[in-house]
Protein backbone atom coordinates (compact mmCIF):
# COMPACT_ATOMS: atom_id res chain seq x y z
CA UNK A 1 0.00 0.00 0.00
CA UNK A 2 3.07 2.29 1.02
CA UNK A 3 4.58 1.72 -2.54
CA UNK A 4 1.58 2.35 -4.31
CA UNK A 5 0.91 5.70 -2.00
CA UNK A 6 4.39 6.71 -2.90
CA UNK A 7 3.90 6.07 -7.18
CA UNK A 8 0.46 7.93 -6.88
CA UNK A 9 2.20 10.47 -4.88
CA UNK A 10 4.49 11.33 -7.96
CA UNK A 11 1.80 11.00 -10.50
CA UNK A 12 -0.32 13.74 -8.49
CA UNK A 13 2.73 16.23 -7.93
CA UNK A 14 2.97 15.94 -11.52
CA UNK A 15 -0.68 16.66 -12.28
CA UNK A 16 -0.72 19.54 -10.11
CA UNK A 17 2.29 21.00 -12.09
CA UNK A 18 0.77 20.23 -15.04
CA UNK A 19 -2.86 21.76 -14.14
CA UNK A 20 -1.21 24.57 -12.89
CA UNK A 21 0.63 24.94 -16.78
CA UNK A 22 -2.78 24.95 -18.24
CA UNK A 23 -4.49 27.03 -15.65
CA UNK A 24 -2.01 29.81 -15.93
CA UNK A 25 -1.96 29.37 -19.81
CA UNK A 26 -5.51 29.37 -20.16
CA UNK A 27 -5.95 32.78 -18.29
CA UNK A 28 -3.03 34.27 -20.66
CA UNK A 29 -0.20 34.46 -18.68
CA UNK A 30 3.07 33.75 -20.93
CA UNK A 31 0.94 34.58 -23.91
CA UNK A 32 2.61 36.32 -26.98
CA UNK A 33 1.42 39.93 -26.78
CA UNK A 34 2.09 39.93 -22.19
CA UNK A 35 0.20 41.42 -20.87
CA UNK A 36 -2.01 42.76 -23.07
CA UNK A 37 -3.75 39.59 -23.76
CA UNK A 38 -3.97 38.70 -20.06
CA UNK A 39 -7.74 37.92 -19.11
CA UNK A 40 -8.68 37.38 -22.96
CA UNK A 41 -11.28 34.48 -22.31
CA UNK A 42 -14.00 35.82 -24.76
CA UNK A 43 -14.07 36.64 -28.52
CA UNK A 44 -12.47 39.89 -29.78
CA UNK A 45 -16.19 42.34 -30.86
CA UNK A 46 -15.15 43.23 -34.68
CA UNK A 47 -17.13 43.65 -37.83
CA UNK A 48 -15.96 40.78 -39.69
CA UNK A 49 -12.85 38.83 -39.56
CA UNK A 50 -10.22 39.70 -42.62
CA UNK A 51 -8.31 37.16 -43.70
CA UNK A 52 -4.72 38.18 -42.29
CA UNK A 53 -6.17 37.66 -38.82
CA UNK A 54 -8.26 34.91 -39.83
CA UNK A 55 -4.79 33.19 -40.64
CA UNK A 56 -2.95 34.73 -37.69
CA UNK A 57 -5.57 32.96 -35.28
CA UNK A 58 -5.13 29.43 -36.69
CA UNK A 59 -0.80 30.11 -37.03
CA UNK A 60 -1.63 31.28 -33.37
CA UNK A 61 -3.92 28.20 -31.82
CA UNK A 62 -1.61 25.56 -33.67
CA UNK A 63 1.45 26.98 -31.60
CA UNK A 64 -0.32 27.12 -28.42
CA UNK A 65 1.56 25.39 -25.99
CA UNK A 66 -1.91 23.89 -24.26
CA UNK A 67 -1.75 21.66 -27.26
CA UNK A 68 0.62 19.30 -25.79
CA UNK A 69 -0.18 19.77 -22.24
CA UNK A 70 -3.77 18.90 -22.54
CA UNK A 71 -2.99 15.20 -23.59
CA UNK A 72 -0.73 15.25 -20.92
CA UNK A 73 -2.49 16.35 -18.02
CA UNK A 74 -5.40 13.20 -19.66
CA UNK A 75 -2.76 10.96 -19.58
CA UNK A 76 -1.56 11.00 -15.87
CA UNK A 77 -5.18 11.76 -14.56
CA UNK A 78 -5.84 8.29 -16.14
CA UNK A 79 -3.20 6.39 -14.84
CA UNK A 80 -3.31 8.31 -11.24
CA UNK A 81 -6.96 6.91 -11.58
CA UNK A 82 -6.22 3.62 -12.03
CA UNK A 83 -3.70 3.80 -9.41
CA UNK A 84 -5.88 5.36 -6.65
CA UNK A 85 -8.53 2.32 -7.92
CA UNK A 86 -5.87 -0.28 -7.12
CA UNK A 87 -4.99 1.26 -3.63
CA UNK A 88 -9.39 1.34 -2.85
CA UNK A 89 -9.37 -2.40 -3.82
CA UNK A 90 -6.52 -3.33 -1.69
CA UNK A 91 -8.01 -1.23 1.14
CA UNK A 92 -10.94 -3.28 0.99
CA UNK A 93 -9.00 -6.89 0.86
CA UNK A 94 -5.98 -5.43 3.55
CA UNK A 95 -9.12 -4.37 5.62
CA UNK A 96 -7.50 -1.13 6.39
CA UNK A 97 -6.67 2.58 5.44
CA UNK A 98 -10.19 2.54 3.59
CA UNK A 99 -11.28 5.78 4.49
CA UNK A 100 -8.06 7.22 2.86
CA UNK A 101 -8.13 5.11 -0.25
CA UNK A 102 -12.13 5.96 -0.32
CA UNK A 103 -12.02 9.33 -0.02
CA UNK A 104 -8.90 9.72 -2.54
CA UNK A 105 -11.33 7.85 -4.92
CA UNK A 106 -14.05 10.10 -4.38
CA UNK A 107 -11.38 13.03 -5.09
CA UNK A 108 -10.82 11.62 -8.45
CA UNK A 109 -14.11 10.91 -9.36
CA UNK A 110 -15.39 14.35 -8.31
CA UNK A 111 -11.94 15.88 -9.97
CA UNK A 112 -12.83 13.80 -13.80
CA UNK A 113 -16.63 15.14 -13.14
CA UNK A 114 -15.29 18.19 -12.86
CA UNK A 115 -13.28 18.40 -15.93
CA UNK A 116 -15.80 16.52 -17.94
CA UNK A 117 -19.00 18.19 -17.44
CA UNK A 118 -18.04 21.69 -15.41
CA UNK A 119 -18.00 25.47 -17.19
CA UNK A 120 -14.21 25.76 -17.78
CA UNK A 121 -11.29 26.61 -16.58
CA UNK A 122 -12.88 29.80 -16.33
CA UNK A 123 -15.44 29.12 -13.91
CA UNK A 124 -14.07 30.33 -10.12
CA UNK A 125 -15.82 27.58 -8.47
CA UNK A 126 -14.03 25.06 -11.57
CA UNK A 127 -11.06 26.77 -10.90
CA UNK A 128 -11.09 26.41 -6.77
CA UNK A 129 -12.65 22.63 -7.33
CA UNK A 130 -9.03 21.71 -9.07
CA UNK A 131 -6.97 23.17 -6.99
CA UNK A 132 -8.68 22.14 -3.61
CA UNK A 133 -9.46 18.48 -5.21
CA UNK A 134 -5.60 18.31 -6.32
CA UNK A 135 -4.00 19.62 -3.20
CA UNK A 136 -6.17 17.56 -1.27
CA UNK A 137 -5.26 14.72 -2.78
CA UNK A 138 -1.28 15.99 -2.28
CA UNK A 139 -2.05 16.02 1.18
CA UNK A 140 -3.52 12.70 2.30
CA UNK A 141 -0.93 10.73 0.13
CA UNK A 142 1.55 12.83 1.41
CA UNK A 143 0.58 11.39 4.50
CA UNK A 144 0.29 7.77 3.88
CA UNK A 145 3.68 8.08 2.81
CA UNK A 146 5.16 10.13 5.82
CA UNK A 147 2.99 8.75 8.77
CA UNK A 148 5.35 5.52 9.22
CA UNK A 149 8.66 7.67 10.12
CA UNK A 150 9.82 6.63 13.37
CA UNK A 151 9.06 10.00 15.94
CA UNK A 152 12.29 11.72 16.47
CA UNK A 153 13.58 12.20 19.89
CA UNK A 154 13.75 15.64 20.22
CA UNK A 155 10.52 16.49 19.43
CA UNK A 156 8.58 18.66 21.49
CA UNK A 157 5.20 19.72 21.86
CA UNK A 158 6.35 23.76 21.27
CA UNK A 159 7.48 22.59 17.32
CA UNK A 160 3.99 20.36 16.82
CA UNK A 161 2.04 23.45 17.25
CA UNK A 162 4.05 25.68 14.84
CA UNK A 163 4.37 22.86 12.42
CA UNK A 164 0.41 22.75 12.73
CA UNK A 165 0.00 26.60 12.68
CA UNK A 166 2.11 26.29 9.53
CA UNK A 167 0.34 23.74 7.48
CA UNK A 168 -2.66 25.25 8.31
CA UNK A 169 -1.16 28.62 6.83
CA UNK A 170 -0.22 27.52 3.55
CA UNK A 171 -3.32 25.76 3.00
CA UNK A 172 -5.25 28.99 3.43
CA UNK A 173 -2.21 30.71 1.17
CA UNK A 174 -2.83 28.01 -1.46
CA UNK A 175 -6.40 28.97 -1.84
CA UNK A 176 -5.97 32.28 -1.98
CA UNK A 177 -3.74 32.18 -4.53
CA UNK A 178 -6.36 30.00 -6.78
CA UNK A 179 -8.54 32.77 -5.85
CA UNK A 180 -5.93 35.44 -7.51
CA UNK A 181 -5.63 33.23 -10.42
CA UNK A 182 -9.25 32.37 -10.79
CA UNK A 183 -9.90 36.72 -10.42
CA UNK A 184 -7.78 37.08 -13.30
CA UNK A 185 -5.43 39.23 -10.27
CA UNK A 186 -2.22 38.32 -11.17
CA UNK A 187 -1.12 42.07 -12.41
CA UNK A 188 -3.56 43.83 -10.51
CA UNK A 189 -0.19 44.42 -8.21
CA UNK A 190 2.91 44.66 -9.99
CA UNK A 191 4.94 46.96 -7.34
CA UNK A 192 6.86 45.59 -4.50
CA UNK A 193 6.70 45.73 -1.58
CA UNK A 194 3.90 47.60 -1.69
CA UNK A 195 0.48 47.21 -4.38
CA UNK A 196 0.97 50.47 -6.14
CA UNK A 197 1.00 52.43 -2.55
CA UNK A 198 -1.25 50.59 -0.37
CA UNK A 199 -0.74 47.43 1.27
CA UNK A 200 -4.61 46.38 2.94
CA UNK A 201 -7.13 44.69 1.11
CA UNK A 202 -10.28 47.29 0.56
CA UNK A 203 -14.39 46.94 0.92
CA UNK A 204 -14.15 44.83 -2.45
CA UNK A 205 -12.81 41.93 -0.59
CA UNK A 206 -15.65 39.27 -0.74
CA UNK A 207 -16.34 39.75 -4.25
CA UNK A 208 -13.11 37.62 -5.02
CA UNK A 209 -14.57 35.10 -3.07
CA UNK A 210 -18.03 34.78 -4.04
CA UNK A 211 -17.88 31.31 -6.40
CA UNK A 212 -21.06 31.51 -8.18
CA UNK A 213 -20.58 34.69 -10.01
CA UNK A 214 -19.67 34.25 -13.80
CA UNK A 215 -16.70 36.46 -15.64
CA UNK A 216 -18.25 39.53 -17.96
CA UNK A 217 -16.60 39.63 -21.21
CA UNK A 218 -16.15 43.00 -22.32
CA UNK A 219 -15.36 44.18 -26.26
CA UNK A 220 -11.93 43.42 -26.43
CA UNK A 221 -12.52 39.66 -25.13
CA UNK A 222 -11.41 40.12 -21.51
CA UNK A 223 -12.71 39.43 -18.74
CA UNK A 224 -14.58 42.32 -16.84
CA UNK A 225 -12.95 43.14 -12.97
CA UNK A 226 -12.72 45.65 -10.56
CA UNK A 227 -11.07 46.63 -7.40
CA UNK A 228 -11.43 42.98 -5.92
CA UNK A 229 -8.75 41.78 -8.14
CA UNK A 230 -6.16 44.77 -6.27
CA UNK A 231 -7.77 43.16 -2.96
CA UNK A 232 -7.57 39.56 -3.38
CA UNK A 233 -3.86 39.81 -4.62
CA UNK A 234 -3.00 42.30 -1.40
CA UNK A 235 -4.48 39.63 0.91
CA UNK A 236 -2.29 37.20 -0.72
CA UNK A 237 0.75 38.75 -0.23
CA UNK A 238 -0.43 39.62 3.50
CA UNK A 239 -0.81 35.76 4.41
CA UNK A 240 2.43 34.84 2.08
CA UNK A 241 4.13 37.17 5.00
CA UNK A 242 2.82 35.73 8.15
CA UNK A 243 2.99 32.04 6.30
CA UNK A 244 6.86 32.60 5.75
CA UNK A 245 7.73 33.81 9.29
CA UNK A 246 5.63 30.77 10.83
CA UNK A 247 7.06 28.06 8.75
CA UNK A 248 10.68 29.77 9.18
CA UNK A 249 10.05 29.79 13.21
CA UNK A 250 8.58 25.56 12.61
CA UNK A 251 11.72 24.87 10.88
CA UNK A 252 14.13 26.86 13.25
CA UNK A 253 12.67 25.28 16.42
CA UNK A 254 13.00 22.10 14.63
CA UNK A 255 16.40 22.58 13.65
CA UNK A 256 17.35 23.78 17.75
CA UNK A 257 16.30 20.68 18.43
CA UNK A 258 18.42 18.61 15.76
CA UNK A 259 15.30 17.30 13.80
CA UNK A 260 17.44 16.31 10.81
CA UNK A 261 17.43 17.30 7.28
CA UNK A 262 13.40 17.98 6.87
CA UNK A 263 13.87 21.08 9.38
CA UNK A 264 16.64 22.80 7.20
CA UNK A 265 14.38 21.28 3.90
CA UNK A 266 11.40 23.25 5.51
CA UNK A 267 13.50 26.68 5.54
CA UNK A 268 14.91 26.33 1.86
CA UNK A 269 11.65 25.47 0.84
CA UNK A 270 9.53 28.51 2.40
CA UNK A 271 12.19 30.80 1.71
CA UNK A 272 12.39 29.93 -1.81
CA UNK A 273 8.95 29.76 -2.23
CA UNK A 274 8.63 33.45 -0.57
CA UNK A 275 11.63 34.20 -3.43
CA UNK A 276 9.89 32.66 -6.27
CA UNK A 277 6.89 34.86 -5.56
CA UNK A 278 9.25 38.15 -5.58
CA UNK A 279 10.82 37.21 -8.72
CA UNK A 280 7.38 36.62 -10.48
CA UNK A 281 6.36 40.16 -10.13
CA UNK A 282 9.73 41.53 -11.31
CA UNK A 283 9.79 39.59 -13.83
CA UNK A 284 6.79 40.38 -15.09
CA UNK A 285 5.31 36.94 -14.39
CA UNK A 286 6.67 34.46 -16.58
CA UNK A 287 4.91 31.41 -16.50
CA UNK A 288 8.02 29.43 -15.94
CA UNK A 289 8.47 30.58 -12.66
CA UNK A 290 4.45 31.22 -12.02
CA UNK A 291 4.42 27.29 -12.70
CA UNK A 292 7.31 26.94 -10.28
CA UNK A 293 5.18 28.97 -7.95
CA UNK A 294 2.34 26.73 -7.62
CA UNK A 295 5.14 23.46 -7.76
CA UNK A 296 7.13 24.38 -4.67
CA UNK A 297 3.66 25.57 -2.24
CA UNK A 298 3.22 21.44 -2.96
CA UNK A 299 6.68 20.55 -2.61
CA UNK A 300 6.54 22.50 0.76
CA UNK A 301 3.14 21.09 2.19
CA UNK A 302 4.81 17.49 1.77
CA UNK A 303 7.99 18.53 3.72
CA UNK A 304 5.69 20.27 6.31
CA UNK A 305 3.82 17.11 6.51
CA UNK A 306 7.14 15.31 6.94
CA UNK A 307 7.89 17.42 9.56
CA UNK A 308 4.59 17.04 11.53
CA UNK A 309 5.03 13.03 11.24
CA UNK A 310 8.44 13.86 12.97
CA UNK A 311 6.89 15.27 15.56
CA UNK A 312 4.65 12.65 16.95
CA UNK A 313 6.25 11.20 19.66
CA UNK A 314 4.17 9.98 22.87
CA UNK A 315 5.68 12.60 25.03
CA UNK A 316 4.76 15.23 22.51
CA UNK A 317 1.31 14.60 22.53
CA UNK A 318 0.56 14.42 26.44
Amino acid sequence: MRALAIVSLLFVLALVSVSAYLRLQNSGIGCPNWPACYGQIGPVAEAAPTVGSTYERLALDAQQPMSWATPVHRLVASVLGLLVLGMALMSLRAGRDRLLSFTLLGLTVFLAWLGIYSGGLHNPAVVMGNLGGGFAMLGLLGWMVFRDARPHANASRRVRRWVVAALVLLCIQIGLGGLTSANFAATACMSIPDCHGTWMPGGDLAKAFDLTRQHEIGPSGHALGGAERGDIHKLHRLVAIVTLLTALLAGGLAVLGRMGATAVFVIVLVALEFGVGVAAILADLPIGIAVAHNWLAAILLLGLLRLFALCRNRQALL
